[in-house]
């Protein structure tokens, strides 16, 4: 049976290991007399000290020494477990009955035992076992005694405790905390609320499980030590009284409880550190916003002074298409963070995709003048678009399609509608992409395992499937590594 928890005062007042009954070996010829199955087992080196002649015979044994040469280590951790709570009642001058089934040539005898403490003559601790007449055998196969067991060996610490809070039971699990906490059983204590910190809680637990019949919460333990449990109460009526009381099972997480907590405080810097770099982004975009109109302005008045088609008249131009290229990559930095953030500003308005795709076209020729381009765009229906997030998302496809083929390899462009969307395509001749990657494309920060070397920072597909998404749409890609690349983002055509 499972172990009953001790009512009287701490073993440190009570008793200690020297008060035990020596076994030497006067009191051992006195006890071969004696007509019962008795051995004794040594805590320390799992080996039988002694049996008298029934206990060499319970354990199939020629004499004491063949017994004395056997391994008697525990196989189990419940078992384990069990021998140091049952070592803990020894050393503080204890006497247990307890039923314990033991394996005498592999074979299960179940026997109710009689436990007491003795003292080897080297002064360590023993358990003398009286396992009761010679020719009481005791097999049972029943399925309580496998469930029994069963709660002998879980790690699950489960315990019996009455309505107002008195231990009725712990297995070998719960009785090991017991010990390692220091609680006992004391009469007119109400011991469940005494094992946590938080009394109230505790005690909140313990009245819903009685109302509702069951309960659950994660409770810390009383004491220096900082230990978190889940513990679950279920009411039941205790089979020896006949009393309501509660069946608690504890199951430790402090370690999970640690690790949640440092997570928390992981996800509130990096919330902070993401504010103040929006923050950030957004001053220094302000910051670049205002040379850059400077000098876009001043670009735009000298091109009006100087003759169409003049060097002076071209070079203003660029000076301003470069201008235009900073102010949209700020703009790209900024919707990333924002996408981030959640933050995105969507406000679509009825327009074509065509104007758009055009204006992409003619700053991406402008950027590369020596990139050969076909283009083919037919005339569609206006959809519902966010013309700045749209502008991004062709303008990384387009540069993306750039920046991995050859110079002199043209950029292909599509446009048509087919099957209620409107659809375009923006197909290259590079380097394409390994098939491993291409379901993990547009994820954030990833970049294939051919584009090492190429400048990128891996989140411009991210944020054109994120743009997509936003009208509705999607992206897709197909690619062969060595020959190319070809995305294709589609728009539904509204009814």
């Amino acid at each position: 049976m499972p172990a009953q928890p001790r009512q009287t005062v701490p073993c440190s007042d009570r008793a200690d290991a020297t008060s035990l009954p020596v076994a030497d070996d006067g009191a051992l010829r006195l006890l071969d007399l004696v007509d019962r199955v008795l051995w004794i087992y040594d805590f320390d080196r799992n080996r039988m000290h002694w049996a008298n002649s029934a206990g060499l015979q319970f354990w199939h044994a020629a004499d004491a020494s063949a017994l004395r040469g056997r391994d008697f280590s525990p196989a189990a951790l419940g078992t384990i477990d069990r021998l140091a709570n049952l070592r803990a009642a020894m050393e503080c001058g204890e006497t247990r009955r307890e039923q314990w089934t033991f394996y005498p040539k592999n074979q299960p005898a179940s026997r109710d035992c009689r436990l007491s403490g003795v003292q080897l003559p080297d002064h360590r601790v023993a358990v003398l076992v009286d396992a009761g007449n010679p020719d009481h055998e005791k097999v049972d196969n029943s399925p309580e005694l496998r469930a029994i067991e069963a709660i002998r060996q879980t790690p699950l610490m489960i315990s019996l405790v009455t309505e107002s809070g008195q231990w009725l039971m712990h297995n070998p699990a719960a009785e090991r905390l017991a010990n390692a906490l220091g609680m006992v059983n004391l009469p007119g204590l109400d011991n469940f609320l005494a094992m946590f910190a938080n009394h109230a809680e505790a005690s909140q637990l313990r009245r819903s499980a009685l109302e509702a019949g069951s309960a659950d919460a994660t409770l810390r333990l009383a004491g220096p030590t900082f230990l978190v449990h889940d513990v679950s109460l279920r009411r039941l009526t205790d089979p020896a009284t006949g009393r309501i009381s509660l069946i608690m099972t504890q199951q430790d997480v402090t370690r999970a409880y640690r690790m949640e907590r440092r997570l928390h405080k992981s996800l509130a810097r990096e919330r902070a550190i993401a504010e103040m770099q929006r923050q950030f982004l957004s001053v220094t975009s302000h910051d670049f916003r205002t040379p850059l109109a400077v000098i876009d302005g001043a670009a735009r008045r000298i091109g009006k002074l100087a003759e169409p088609g003049s060097p002076i008249a071209e070079r203003s131009e660029t000076i301003r298409e470069t201008t235009r290229a900073m102010v949209a990559a700020v703009d790209r930095t900024l919707g990333w963070a924002s996408i981030a953030e959640g933050r995105v500003d969507f406000r679509p308005e009825r327009m074509a995709l065509r104007p758009l795709v055009e204006r992409a076209l003619l700053n991406q020729r402008a950027l590369n003048p020596a990139r050969p381009f076909v283009v083919e765009l037919a005339d569609a229906a206006t959809l519902m678009l966010d013309a700045g997030l749209v502008e991004r998302v062709l303008d990384n496809l387009l540069s993306n399609a750039i920046k991995y083929s050859q110079p002199d390899q043209p950029i292909e462009i599509r446009c048509f509608e087919r099957g209620g969307e409107i659809l375009l395509t923006v197909a290259d001749h590079g380097i394409g992409i390994p098939s491993q990657d291409l379901s993990r494309l547009f994820t954030r920060f990833f970049r294939s395992a051919n584009a090492k070397g190429i400048k990128g920072s891996g989140v411009g597909l991210h944020a054109a499937r994120f743009y997509m998404e936003l009208h509705g749409g999607r992206i897709s890609v197909k690619s062969r590594e060595g020959q190319g690349t070809t995305f294709t983002i589609a728009f539904p055509v509204p009814a």
